[in-house]
Protein backbone atom coordinates (compact mmCIF):
# COMPACT_ATOMS: atom_id res chain seq x y z
CA UNK A 1 0.00 0.00 0.00
CA UNK A 2 0.84 3.57 -0.85
CA UNK A 3 2.14 5.74 1.66
CA UNK A 4 0.77 9.21 1.96
CA UNK A 5 3.70 11.51 1.85
CA UNK A 6 4.03 15.31 2.97
CA UNK A 7 4.49 16.99 -0.43
CA UNK A 8 1.22 15.69 -1.51
CA UNK A 9 -0.08 19.24 -2.72
CA UNK A 10 2.65 18.71 -5.34
CA UNK A 11 1.21 15.85 -7.37
CA UNK A 12 -0.42 17.02 -10.53
CA UNK A 13 2.83 20.03 -10.45
CA UNK A 14 5.76 20.82 -12.58
CA UNK A 15 9.10 21.41 -11.21
CA UNK A 16 11.18 23.25 -13.83
CA UNK A 17 10.72 20.73 -16.70
CA UNK A 18 8.88 17.70 -14.70
CA UNK A 19 5.54 16.78 -13.89
CA UNK A 20 4.99 15.76 -10.21
CA UNK A 21 3.63 12.13 -9.90
CA UNK A 22 2.36 9.83 -6.80
CA UNK A 23 4.55 9.26 -3.56
CA UNK A 24 6.55 6.15 -4.14
CA UNK A 25 9.13 6.62 -1.12
CA UNK A 26 8.45 8.27 2.54
CA UNK A 27 10.40 8.40 5.47
CA UNK A 28 11.13 10.41 9.00
CA UNK A 29 12.92 13.09 6.78
CA UNK A 30 12.29 12.91 3.30
CA UNK A 31 9.69 11.84 0.55
CA UNK A 32 10.46 10.91 -3.11
CA UNK A 33 7.55 11.16 -5.60
CA UNK A 34 7.56 9.64 -9.15
CA UNK A 35 7.89 12.13 -12.55
CA UNK A 36 8.02 12.63 -15.44
CA UNK A 37 10.24 14.99 -17.94
CA UNK A 38 7.91 17.03 -19.96
CA UNK A 39 10.31 17.17 -23.29
CA UNK A 40 10.07 13.16 -23.56
CA UNK A 41 7.84 11.55 -20.98
CA UNK A 42 10.84 10.10 -19.65
CA UNK A 43 10.37 8.63 -16.05
CA UNK A 44 12.09 10.04 -13.05
CA UNK A 45 12.28 10.45 -9.53
CA UNK A 46 12.12 13.34 -7.22
CA UNK A 47 13.54 13.33 -4.12
CA UNK A 48 12.72 16.44 -1.60
CA UNK A 49 12.48 16.93 2.35
CA UNK A 50 9.46 17.28 4.25
CA UNK A 51 8.32 20.48 4.94
CA UNK A 52 8.82 19.98 8.72
CA UNK A 53 12.53 19.63 7.34
CA UNK A 54 12.97 22.23 4.86
CA UNK A 55 15.25 24.59 7.19
CA UNK A 56 17.67 21.71 7.78
CA UNK A 57 20.98 22.44 6.39
CA UNK A 58 22.45 19.44 7.35
CA UNK A 59 19.79 17.27 5.85
CA UNK A 60 19.85 19.79 2.51
CA UNK A 61 23.45 18.98 2.31
CA UNK A 62 22.72 14.96 2.30
CA UNK A 63 20.04 15.52 -0.50
CA UNK A 64 22.42 17.66 -2.76
CA UNK A 65 24.98 15.00 -2.19
CA UNK A 66 24.04 12.69 -4.41
CA UNK A 67 24.20 15.25 -7.14
CA UNK A 68 27.54 16.00 -6.07
CA UNK A 69 28.38 12.45 -6.70
CA UNK A 70 27.06 12.05 -10.20
CA UNK A 71 28.30 15.25 -11.91
CA UNK A 72 31.90 13.77 -10.39
CA UNK A 73 31.74 10.24 -10.71
CA UNK A 74 31.01 8.41 -13.87
CA UNK A 75 29.95 5.12 -13.65
CA UNK A 76 27.53 3.26 -15.63
CA UNK A 77 26.37 1.57 -11.61
CA UNK A 78 25.36 5.27 -10.48
CA UNK A 79 21.67 6.29 -10.85
CA UNK A 80 22.07 9.65 -12.55
CA UNK A 81 21.06 13.34 -10.95
CA UNK A 82 19.57 15.00 -13.89
CA UNK A 83 18.70 18.09 -12.37
CA UNK A 84 18.06 20.39 -8.64
CA UNK A 85 16.05 22.60 -8.05
CA UNK A 86 14.49 25.10 -5.20
CA UNK A 87 11.08 24.54 -3.80
CA UNK A 88 9.54 27.58 -2.77
CA UNK A 89 9.92 26.95 1.08
CA UNK A 90 13.92 27.24 0.05
CA UNK A 91 14.87 23.78 0.27
CA UNK A 92 16.16 21.47 -2.50
CA UNK A 93 14.73 18.70 -4.58
CA UNK A 94 16.58 16.31 -7.25
CA UNK A 95 16.00 14.96 -10.30
CA UNK A 96 16.85 11.20 -10.63
CA UNK A 97 17.25 8.57 -13.15
CA UNK A 98 14.21 6.10 -12.11
CA UNK A 99 16.38 2.92 -11.11
CA UNK A 100 14.29 -0.52 -11.88
CA UNK A 101 15.16 -3.90 -10.44
CA UNK A 102 15.06 -5.71 -7.45
CA UNK A 103 17.27 -4.80 -3.94
CA UNK A 104 19.55 -7.85 -3.30
CA UNK A 105 17.43 -7.38 0.39
CA UNK A 106 14.52 -8.49 -1.87
CA UNK A 107 16.63 -11.25 -3.36
CA UNK A 108 17.97 -12.47 0.26
CA UNK A 109 14.44 -12.63 1.71
CA UNK A 110 13.41 -14.92 -1.23
CA UNK A 111 16.25 -17.12 -1.60
CA UNK A 112 18.27 -16.42 1.99
CA UNK A 113 21.49 -17.18 0.55
CA UNK A 114 23.03 -17.45 -2.35
CA UNK A 115 25.84 -19.99 -4.13
CA UNK A 116 29.57 -18.45 -4.15
CA UNK A 117 29.40 -17.90 -7.69
CA UNK A 118 26.41 -15.23 -8.36
CA UNK A 119 26.80 -13.74 -4.98
CA UNK A 120 30.68 -13.12 -5.93
CA UNK A 121 29.42 -11.44 -9.33
CA UNK A 122 26.76 -8.88 -7.79
CA UNK A 123 29.79 -7.77 -5.24
CA UNK A 124 32.27 -7.45 -8.57
CA UNK A 125 29.90 -4.90 -9.76
CA UNK A 126 29.29 -2.93 -6.12
CA UNK A 127 33.14 -3.18 -5.61
CA UNK A 128 33.58 -1.49 -9.24
CA UNK A 129 31.42 1.13 -8.39
CA UNK A 130 33.10 2.03 -5.15
CA UNK A 131 36.19 1.59 -6.77
CA UNK A 132 35.23 4.76 -9.42
CA UNK A 133 33.64 6.64 -5.94
CA UNK A 134 36.62 6.15 -4.05
CA UNK A 135 38.87 7.77 -6.95
CA UNK A 136 37.05 11.14 -6.76
CA UNK A 137 36.98 10.83 -3.15
CA UNK A 138 33.60 9.54 -2.17
CA UNK A 139 33.23 7.11 0.77
CA UNK A 140 29.61 5.56 0.57
CA UNK A 141 29.44 5.14 4.51
CA UNK A 142 25.95 3.29 3.83
CA UNK A 143 26.97 -0.22 1.94
CA UNK A 144 24.29 -2.81 2.67
CA UNK A 145 22.01 -4.83 0.49
CA UNK A 146 18.79 -2.57 0.21
CA UNK A 147 20.87 0.21 -1.80
CA UNK A 148 22.32 -2.89 -4.41
CA UNK A 149 19.73 -2.97 -6.91
CA UNK A 150 19.84 -5.75 -9.75
CA UNK A 151 18.06 -5.78 -12.85
CA UNK A 152 18.40 -6.06 -16.42
CA UNK A 153 18.73 -3.63 -19.12
CA UNK A 154 16.75 -3.89 -22.62
CA UNK A 155 19.50 -6.77 -24.41
CA UNK A 156 18.52 -8.75 -21.06
CA UNK A 157 22.39 -8.37 -19.56
CA UNK A 158 22.85 -7.77 -15.68
CA UNK A 159 22.74 -4.43 -14.47
CA UNK A 160 23.93 -4.58 -11.23
CA UNK A 161 23.57 -0.42 -9.63
CA UNK A 162 24.40 1.21 -6.12
CA UNK A 163 21.96 3.68 -4.74
CA UNK A 164 22.24 6.50 -1.77
CA UNK A 165 25.70 8.23 -1.10
CA UNK A 166 23.28 10.45 1.16
CA UNK A 167 25.56 10.13 3.69
CA UNK A 168 28.77 9.74 2.13
CA UNK A 169 32.33 11.55 2.87
CA UNK A 170 33.12 13.80 0.32
CA UNK A 171 36.54 16.07 -0.70
CA UNK A 172 34.61 19.01 -0.56
CA UNK A 173 33.11 18.78 3.11
CA UNK A 174 33.84 21.68 4.91
CA UNK A 175 35.89 21.38 8.38
CA UNK A 176 33.52 22.45 10.52
CA UNK A 177 30.85 19.58 9.33
CA UNK A 178 33.16 16.80 9.87
CA UNK A 179 34.17 17.93 13.24
CA UNK A 180 30.78 17.84 14.19
CA UNK A 181 30.80 13.65 12.58
CA UNK A 182 32.97 13.19 15.51
CA UNK A 183 31.51 10.57 17.90
CA UNK A 184 28.31 9.58 15.58
CA UNK A 185 28.29 6.48 14.08
CA UNK A 186 26.88 6.85 10.01
CA UNK A 187 25.32 4.18 8.39
CA UNK A 188 23.48 1.24 9.15
CA UNK A 189 25.02 -0.59 12.61
CA UNK A 190 24.71 -4.07 11.09
CA UNK A 191 27.02 -2.89 8.06
CA UNK A 192 29.48 -0.78 9.17
CA UNK A 193 33.49 -0.75 9.95
CA UNK A 194 34.72 -0.39 13.07
CA UNK A 195 36.00 2.85 12.48
CA UNK A 196 32.42 3.78 11.67
CA UNK A 197 30.90 2.17 14.80
CA UNK A 198 34.07 4.04 16.93
CA UNK A 199 32.63 7.45 15.87
CA UNK A 200 36.19 8.24 13.47
CA UNK A 201 36.05 10.90 11.27
CA UNK A 202 38.71 9.97 8.92
CA UNK A 203 36.79 7.34 7.64
CA UNK A 204 37.97 6.69 3.71
CA UNK A 205 37.40 3.95 1.12
CA UNK A 206 38.33 0.87 3.56
CA UNK A 207 35.11 1.47 5.49
CA UNK A 208 33.40 0.24 2.37
CA UNK A 209 35.66 -2.29 1.67
CA UNK A 210 34.25 -3.73 5.54
CA UNK A 211 30.61 -3.05 4.72
CA UNK A 212 31.02 -4.70 1.02
CA UNK A 213 32.31 -7.51 2.77
CA UNK A 214 29.54 -8.02 5.71
CA UNK A 215 27.07 -7.84 2.46
CA UNK A 216 28.84 -10.73 0.86
CA UNK A 217 28.75 -12.87 4.31
CA UNK A 218 25.52 -11.95 4.12
CA UNK A 219 24.91 -13.39 0.48
CA UNK A 220 26.98 -16.43 1.08
CA UNK A 221 25.65 -17.36 4.48
CA UNK A 222 22.15 -16.08 4.70
CA UNK A 223 23.34 -14.49 7.97
CA UNK A 224 24.90 -11.05 9.21
CA UNK A 225 28.55 -11.92 10.84
CA UNK A 226 27.79 -9.52 13.90
CA UNK A 227 24.53 -9.18 16.00
CA UNK A 228 23.18 -7.57 19.14
CA UNK A 229 20.86 -7.17 21.73
CA UNK A 230 20.86 -3.60 21.09
CA UNK A 231 23.08 -1.02 18.90
CA UNK A 232 25.13 -0.29 21.30
CA UNK A 233 25.67 -4.12 21.85
CA UNK A 234 26.01 -4.74 18.19
CA UNK A 235 28.49 -2.01 17.78
CA UNK A 236 30.70 -2.82 20.55
CA UNK A 237 31.03 -6.50 18.76
CA UNK A 238 32.03 -5.04 15.70
CA UNK A 239 34.56 -3.34 17.39
CA UNK A 240 35.91 -6.28 19.58
CA UNK A 241 35.20 -9.22 17.49
CA UNK A 242 36.41 -10.86 15.03
CA UNK A 243 33.82 -12.25 12.46
CA UNK A 244 33.41 -15.92 12.14
CA UNK A 245 34.94 -17.69 9.40
CA UNK A 246 32.66 -18.29 6.38
CA UNK A 247 33.67 -21.66 6.11
CA UNK A 248 32.63 -22.63 9.37
CA UNK A 249 29.26 -20.69 8.98
CA UNK A 250 29.13 -21.92 4.98
CA UNK A 251 31.02 -24.92 4.75
CA UNK A 252 30.11 -24.91 0.68
CA UNK A 253 32.58 -21.63 0.46
CA UNK A 254 35.69 -22.56 -0.67
CA UNK A 255 39.32 -22.00 1.60
CA UNK A 256 40.50 -19.39 -0.81
CA UNK A 257 37.02 -17.43 -0.55
CA UNK A 258 36.83 -18.01 2.57
CA UNK A 259 40.22 -16.32 3.41
CA UNK A 260 39.68 -13.19 0.80
CA UNK A 261 36.41 -12.54 3.04
CA UNK A 262 38.59 -12.66 6.40
CA UNK A 263 40.82 -9.96 4.86
CA UNK A 264 37.44 -7.87 3.80
CA UNK A 265 36.48 -8.25 6.86
CA UNK A 266 39.44 -6.85 9.29
CA UNK A 267 38.89 -5.01 12.20
CA UNK A 268 42.14 -3.20 11.54
CA UNK A 269 42.36 -1.01 8.57
CA UNK A 270 46.02 -1.73 7.53
CA UNK A 271 45.52 -5.63 7.02
CA UNK A 272 42.32 -5.07 5.24
CA UNK A 273 41.87 -4.94 1.34
CA UNK A 274 43.52 -1.36 1.05
CA UNK A 275 40.90 -0.57 -1.76
CA UNK A 276 37.91 -1.74 -3.24
CA UNK A 277 40.05 -2.79 -6.57
CA UNK A 278 42.15 -4.86 -4.53
CA UNK A 279 39.01 -6.66 -2.98
CA UNK A 280 37.29 -7.14 -6.41
CA UNK A 281 40.30 -8.94 -7.65
CA UNK A 282 40.96 -11.53 -4.71
CA UNK A 283 37.50 -12.08 -4.82
CA UNK A 284 38.31 -12.75 -8.85
CA UNK A 285 41.33 -14.84 -7.83
CA UNK A 286 39.22 -17.24 -5.68
CA UNK A 287 36.40 -17.12 -7.43
CA UNK A 288 37.01 -16.98 -10.96
CA UNK A 289 34.22 -18.74 -12.35
CA UNK A 290 32.16 -15.60 -10.37
CA UNK A 291 32.45 -13.77 -14.02
CA UNK A 292 30.50 -16.26 -15.72
CA UNK A 293 27.35 -16.33 -13.42
CA UNK A 294 24.93 -13.38 -15.26
CA UNK A 295 22.73 -15.74 -16.36
CA UNK A 296 22.57 -17.71 -12.61
CA UNK A 297 21.46 -13.81 -11.24
CA UNK A 298 19.22 -13.41 -13.72
CA UNK A 299 17.35 -16.25 -13.12
CA UNK A 300 17.07 -15.17 -9.19
CA UNK A 301 15.20 -12.13 -10.22
CA UNK A 302 11.02 -12.45 -9.72
CA UNK A 303 9.37 -12.09 -12.51
CA UNK A 304 7.88 -8.88 -13.70
CA UNK A 305 6.46 -6.69 -12.62
CA UNK A 306 9.74 -5.76 -11.19
CA UNK A 307 9.58 -3.11 -8.12
CA UNK A 308 11.10 0.27 -8.76
CA UNK A 309 13.87 0.99 -6.28
CA UNK A 310 14.18 4.31 -4.63
CA UNK A 311 17.20 5.85 -5.36
CA UNK A 312 19.06 7.41 -2.44
CA UNK A 313 16.67 5.81 0.28
CA UNK A 314 18.67 7.18 3.24
CA UNK A 315 18.22 10.83 4.23
CA UNK A 316 15.40 9.06 6.47
CA UNK A 317 13.76 7.61 3.43
CA UNK A 318 12.52 4.11 3.18
CA UNK A 319 10.40 2.77 0.00
CA UNK A 320 6.95 3.17 0.37
CA UNK A 321 6.02 -0.71 -0.47
CA UNK A 322 5.99 -3.84 1.94
CA UNK A 323 9.49 -4.41 1.15
CA UNK A 324 11.67 -5.91 3.33
CA UNK A 325 13.70 -3.94 6.19
CA UNK A 326 17.02 -5.35 7.32
CA UNK A 327 17.22 -5.16 10.92
CA UNK A 328 20.05 -3.46 12.65
CA UNK A 329 19.55 -4.98 16.32
CA UNK A 330 18.60 -9.19 15.91
CA UNK A 331 17.62 -9.75 19.66
CA UNK A 332 15.94 -12.75 18.82
CA UNK A 333 18.95 -14.58 16.53
CA UNK A 334 21.26 -14.21 19.15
Amino acid sequence: MQERGDRDELVGTRLGGYSVGPAIGAGGTGVVHEGHRSSDGAPVAIKMLRPEFASADDLARRLLREAEVSAAVRHPGLARVFDVGILGDGSPFVVMERVKGESLAWILARHRRLPPEPAVRILLDVLSILGAAHDRGFTHRDVKPEHVIVGRNRGNELVVRLLDFGVCSTPTQPLEERESERGRVYGTPTYVSPEQAAGEIDVDGRADVFSSAVVLYEALTGAVPFKGHNVAALLVRILREDATPVRLVAPWVSPELSSVMARGLARVRSERYQSAEDFRDGLLDACPRSVHADRDVLGRLAAQPWRVAVPVADVGLRPATSAPTKRDVLPAEM
